[in-house]
């Protein structure tokens, strides 16, 4: 890498999701922002938001809106492409960072764009659990259903899940055979998300499963011991192991009917929206990606705040050297599929997000049916505006 200084360049600006005090990412994220500054001589500033109003933000600047140099994003945000501007990033950049692996690096690739550059993978949800309350794991739904009256006849509810959430309902659609696409379509008025939803709705309604606020109530209470289990990212472990040390285990999603319940999982990589690649800092953008796939860089994401680097010397090191929860919880992936990023997605998941607000008062049909209208309703909004 070059070490020139660059003192005098404007700064570096890195927008990043922060998703409550749950979130310790964040902490990693400014410590390399400081050395990267440190060592080239200029300034790297991370600004954070939370994934909605980072998704606002980054759809407003083909019209006009502030742009960052680079975001931090899940890389379904890879999909906005189009709308927040951002630059491909060149094929030659891989082998400077020492990445080759390439279902790493089409994470970040909608409709072959390579707009993104992974830096963390997994991003999956798994199942938590206290040990004080389950000495093991419910394996099934079965299971939790059976155990439902006993525990909230002490006070506790058997599972947490942030249900409001879209990305949190999917293993709940896979276990019922459904997925949110079908040949690059929205797919949300299937029979198997029917299904789903009902299964929720009276999963909800028998005190099976409690819908809890993600960022706050469901990590508050589950900490508390009020709560048995949550479905949670992957990302969460760290706050959690925290809080919990001992008293916290990893495990599957519970099985549905004896069908796997399989999470999304996914890339957090760096767009460069407004063309910054193209801009008189566009070399030192790339210096910055590479500068964050360093080994000892991604040894950091790993073990300061327990998070999945896609450095495969790193990731492995860390897979063999994980106590045994923390190794569950990176063994998880298996159970996984690679959540879509194209530009579809991001209908799917607005409409699913309308269509869950009132999962307690719709039949599952009439549920699933909504969201379908939502997601074409939002597909042809969208081609409009971009004939404007």
């Amino acid at each position: 890498m070059n070490s020139s200084k660059n003192t005098g360049t404007k700064p570096i600006v890195v927008w990043h999701e922060f998703d409550g005090k749950g979130d310790t990412s964040i902490e990693v994220l400014e410590s390399i922002c400081r050395d990267y500054s440190a060592e080239r001589g200029l300034s790297v500033v991370p600004e954070v938001m939370n994934i909605t109003e980072l998704g606002i933000r980054l759809r407003a600047i083909s019209d006009g809106g502030p742009s960052p140099m680079a975001a931090l994003v899940p890389a379904d945000l890879a999909g906005y492409g189009g709308r927040a501007q951002y630059s491909q990033v060149p094929d030659s950049f891989w082998e400077r960072a020492g990445i080759t692996d390439d279902e790493v690096i089409a994470s970040m690739r909608p409709h072959g764009c390579q707009y993104g550059v992974p830096i963390l993978r997994g991003n999956h949800l798994v199942l938590y659990f206290n040990r004080e309350i389950y000495p093991e794991a419910p394996g099934s739904w079965e299971e939790l259903t059976a155990a439902a009256e006993g525990l909230r006849s002490r006070g506790v509810v058997p599972l947490g899940a942030d249900l409001k959430d879209p990305y949190c309902f999917i293993p709940f659609l896979t276990a019922c055979g459904g997925w949110p696409l079908k040949n690059g379509e929205p797919d949300l008025a299937s029979p198997e998300m029917a299904k789903a939803l009902e299964l929720v709705r009276s999963g909800l309604e028998q005190g099976v499963v409690e819908s809890l606020h993600g960022p706050t109530a469901l990590l508050d209470r589950f900490i508390a011991g009020e709560v048995g289990a949550i479905i949670c990212g992957e990302w969460i472990f760290n706050y959690l192991h925290q809080h919990m040390e001992n008293r916290l285990d990893v495990a599957s999603l519970p099985s549905i009917g004896g069908n796997r319940a399989l999470s999304m999982t996914s890339s957090i990589g760096l767009v460069f929206p407004g063309e910054a690649l193209a801009s008189e800092q566009g070399e030192e953008l790339l210096e910055l990606a590479a500068y964050m796939l360093r080994e000892e860089k991604q040894r950091e994401w790993a073990t300061r705040v327990q998070r999945i680097p896609v450095h495969p010397g790193v990731r492995a090191a860390m897979e063999a050297e994980a106590p045994p929860v923390r190794a569950r919880l990176i063994r998880q992936m298996a159970n996984t599929r690679s959540m879509p990023v194209e530009p579809v997605m991001e209908a799917v998941w607005e409409a699913m997000r309308e269509g869950l607000l009132g999962i307690e008062e719709q039949e599952g049909g009439v549920t699933a049916r909504f969201m379908q209208e939502q997601a074409e309703g939002r597909r042809i909004l969208a081609a409009g505006n971009k004939t404007r």
